[in-house]
């Protein structure tokens, strides 16, 4: 009795585990941010009170590098190396994937 209920135990400390993980990974891959990756050359065009991010699929070198990406905000760095901007989430206007392949 004492094993069966130590099996049980178990079992349910594993499937709490797996679902909290699994919980997380899908976090984190899900919001405004998660087309922009590190490293990846981006453009930005200031709209006065926000920002428009934009990417071209395939890469083309633009004037920043992404070099952190979070949930709520983006740091980006010029191509001269001088500047980071750091752009909160409530910054951003949009985010624009251009495509320059046909499919």
């Amino acid at each position: 009795m004492n094993r069966t209920r130590m099996w049980i135990r178990l079992v349910v400390v594993v499937a709490l585990v797996t679902v909290t993980l699994g919980a997380k990974d899908s976090k984190e891959t899900k919001g405004v941010f998660s087309a922009l990756k590190v490293g990846q050359s981006v453009s930005l065009k200031d709209e006065g009170s926000a920002f428009t991010i934009t990417f071209f699929e395939p890469e083309l070198q633009q004037s920043h590098k992404v070099i952190e990406v979070g949930n709520d905000y983006v740091v980006v760095r010029d191509i001269a190396g001088v500047t980071e901007t750091t752009i909160p989430v409530y910054s951003v206007k949009a985010i624009v994937r251009v495509r320059t392949n046909k499919p």
